[in-house]
């Protein structure tokens, strides 16, 4: 839902309209430290080596690739690689990855970080092995930098690689578009990737998870699909990315059949709480439901939100039990009253005077509603707020 300039992404534990069990987050947390790479055993080491590549690995990149690195630490023949630019790359190569969470604190030490500036470095590591190809590549980078995703993964792609792009927004027509057509990209499934997740760098190679971790993740593209249609995929494709996160317990995983219909009702949040947070100049949630004017502002933007996400859902053939119920909205409200001050990703990115997430999070929204013929007065005096904000600071 949400991405600071640190990559915060929160939503609702608590919600349960559209994917029943969404958020839960019970769950426990090995932190045994004891073993390291040397130290992985495998009943045949002669099986393949299989990589996974952490491309941004950022407040969430970190994370998530964090936690699958706990997973297979000890099991041998797996590779947790991860992309790390500037004086974060620096700060790792010498003190690791630290991350402090509501789950359970983890470090991933300097001698067992697999950690590379480019993604080119990353090919350039394993070229003179039998078999040099990634499984997965990982991509936690913000929505902004979205033009920048092809040429990253590139190197690291075949034919029998799986991508996922844990991102903001409205993505996938421009995603699939840029790696299927512009760069040429084959790969096995390309899958889309919502991170409900209060997750912070505080400093390079320091990261601060304090709230949910919950990771949806629907398929955007299959290879193994018969057709192009919108979002469609095959068993193989689920039973792959189920088969990725099953081990790694800290993080609480759902698969989203319907990954438009995840993409909008993640925007029944991001609409209404960043728009306002930015438009009012950068203010916490709190003093949005706190506020009667703002409160009910948040109110109209759910429903011009739901009403957009149902016409485009109906749209791409989906059935009407599949849209957005109405009391999304309220679950939504419910949800922030109990979030405290929270700062939303474009609030912070506006104090900072960093680049917003605007054309995906917010202009992507506002030109599908004005395709589809649906009229939403309030969220489109927000962007144009936001988008005025954005080129007063220059902020692209």
């Amino acid at each position: 839902m949400m991405a600071i300039h640190h990559q915060i992404v929160v939503l609702s534990i608590l919600l349960l309209g559209i994917a029943p069990a969404f958020f839960a987050s019970a769950f426990s947390l090995d932190l045994s430290t004891s073993s390291s790479k040397t130290q992985k055993t495998s009943a045949n080491n002669s099986e393949r080596t299989s990589r996974i590549a952490i491309v941004g690995a950022g407040a969430v990149g970190s994370y998530y690739g964090g936690r699958i690195w706990e997973s297979v630490r000890s099991v041998s023949n797996t590779e947790v690689m991860f992309h790390l630019r500037n004086e974060h790359y620096d700060h790792c190569l010498d003190n690791g990855i630290s991350v402090t969470s509501i789950d359970g604190d983890f470090v991933i030490p300097p001698d067992e970080l697999l950690a590379y500036p480019t993604t080119e470095d990353m090919v350039n590591s394993v070229k003179d092995d039998h078999d040099p190809a990634f499984d997965w590549v990982i991509v936690a980078l913000k929505s902004s930098s979205l033009d920048e995703v092809p040429e990253l993964i590139k190197p690291l792609t075949s034919p029998q690689t799986r991508v996922l792009v844990i991102m903001n927004g409205l993505i996938e027509d421009d995603l699939i578009e840029m790696l299927r057509g512009e760069q040429g990209i084959e790969c096995k499934a390309v899958y889309g990737g919502m991170a409900l997740i209060c997750s912070n760098r505080l400093s390079p190679g320091v990261i601060d998870h304090s709230y949910a971790g919950k990771l949806v993740v629907g398929v955007a593209y299959s290879a193994d699909a018969n057709d192009d249609g919108y979002c469609k995929w095959v068993e193989s494709d689920k039973k792959a990315i189920m088969d990725l996160f099953e081990p790694v317990k800290p993080v609480p995983f759902e698969f989203e059949d319907n990954l438009l219909r995840g993409r909008w009702w993640k925007n029944c949040w991001n609409l209404p709480f960043n728009g306002i947070s930015v438009a009012m100049g950068g203010i916490t949630t709190d003093r949005i439901v706190g506020d009667p004017s703002l409160r009910k502002l948040a109110y109209k933007v759910m429903d011009e939100t739901i009403a957009t996400a149902n016409a485009d859902l109906a749209k791409h053939g989906f059935p009407e039990e599949e849209f957005l119920p109405e009391d999304t909205k309220e679950k939504m409200m419910v949800f922030t009253d109990t979030m405290g001050e929270y700062k939303p990703s474009t609030m912070l990115d506006l104090h900072a005077r960093k680049p917003m997430e605007v054309k995906y999070l917010f202009k992507t929204a506002l030109d599908r509603a004005a395709n589809l013929g649906v009229p939403v007065p309030h969220l489109e005096t927000l962007v144009s707020q936001i988008e005025a904000f954005q080129r007063h600071y220059n902020l692209y």
